[in-house]
C-alpha cells in the first residue's frame, strides 16, 4: 500500500519581464492574422510532482514514465525540495516546483500539497500512483490548443510560438516556457529510498511565464535559456495565475 506524504510579446499585447525565466528574458508578443481553421489539439498535460525523499513517489515515477511515450500526452516532472530533510537533498529539486505546486493548491482550494500528486490538464488532480484515476481523468480532459514552436538560430538562439485564436477565452493569458530533460539512472543512498536505482523522466530543469497573452491569435518570441541538462521545452497557456490550461506544445532539443 502507499504512503501519501504531506508537506505544499509590430502591436504589443503584452510582455512580462518581471518573471523570466533567468534573469531578463528577452520576449515579444505580436498579433498574427486571424486563423479560420479550427485549431489543432495539443497534447493534455500531466504534471507530477514527485522527490526522491519520498518512499510513496518512485510508483508514480514509473507510471509517468509509463504515459511518456504517448504523442497526445505532455508528461513532465517536477522535483519538489520539502523533504530534503528526511536524509536525502532530491539532486532534481528546483524553487519553481513547490511554488507551482503551491499554486494549484491556491487554485483548487487545497489546504495542503502532498507527494506524489498528478495535476492533470491544470484543473484536477489524483496521487501520482493511482493509475486508474489517473487513466480516468486522461480520458475525462478538455482539449487544449496545439502551441507550434519553431527555433531561430543566430548569435542568440529564439523560440517563435504560435498561439492560434481562441474565440472562447476572453481573459489574459499566461505562456510557461518549461524546460526538461531526461534523467539517467540515479542511486539513492539515503533517506527513506536508501539503496534503490530511481529513474525518471522529463524531469523539469527550469520554469517560468515568459509572456502574458491577452488576445489571440499572437505570435510570442523569447530567447533560450541556457539551461543545462535541458533536451525540450515545453509550452504551458493558461489563465492567470495557475488558471484552466488552455494551450499545449513542444519541442525536442536533441
Amino acid at each position: 500500500m502507499f504512503r501519501m506524504r504531506r508537506g505544499l510579446f509590430t502591436l504589443v499585447c503584452a510582455v512580462l519581464a518581471a518573471l523570466p525565466l533567468a534573469g531578463r528574458v528577452s520576449a515579444q508578443v505580436e498579433r498574427t492574422a486571424t486563423i479560420v481553421a479550427e485549431p489543432a489539439r495539443g497534447p493534455i498535460l500531466l504534471e507530477l510532482f514527485t522527490s526522491q525523499g519520498c518512499s510513496a513517489c518512485p510508483p508514480a515515477d514509473r507510471l509517468l514514465a509509463s504515459l511518456a511515450p504517448r504523442e497526445d500526452l505532455l508528461v513532465l516532472s517536477f522535483h519538489v525540495a520539502y523533504w530534503d530533510h528526511m536524509g536525502w537533498a532530491d539532486p532534481f529539486a528546483i524553487p519553481a516546483s513547490a511554488r507551482r505546486q503551491r499554486g494549484y493548491a491556491r487554485t483548487m482550494r487545497s489546504r495542503s500539497i502532498y507527494t506524489p500528486q498528478m495535476v492533470i490538464q491544470g484543473g484536477v488532480a489524483a496521487v501520482g500512483s493511482d493509475e486508474t484515476r489517473i487513466m480516468r481523468l486522461i480520458a475525462d480532459a478538455a482539449p487544449t490548443a496545439l502551441l507550434a514552436i519553431t527555433r531561430e538560430a543566430g548569435a542568440v538562439e529564439r523560440f517563435q510560438v504560435e498561439v492560434p485564436e481562441m474565440k472562447d477565452v476572453t481573459v489574459a493569458l499566461e505562456l510557461w516556457a518549461v524546460m526538461y530533460g531526461s534523467a539517467d539512472g540515479r542511486f539513492v543512498p539515503h533517506g527513506e529510498n536508501a539503496g534503490h536505482m530511481l529513474h525518471h523522466v522529463n524531469v523539469v530543469r527550469q520554469a517560468g511565464i515568459v509572456a502574458v497573452v491577452e488576445r489571440t491569435p499572437a505570435l510570442v518570441q523569447f530567447d533560450r535559456p541556457d539551461i543545462a541538462g535541458a533536451d525540450g521545452v515545453a509550452l504551458i497557456l493558461q489563465a492567470r495565475n495557475l488558471g484552466a490550461v488552455v494551450g499545449t506544445g513542444r519541442l525536442s532539443l536533441r
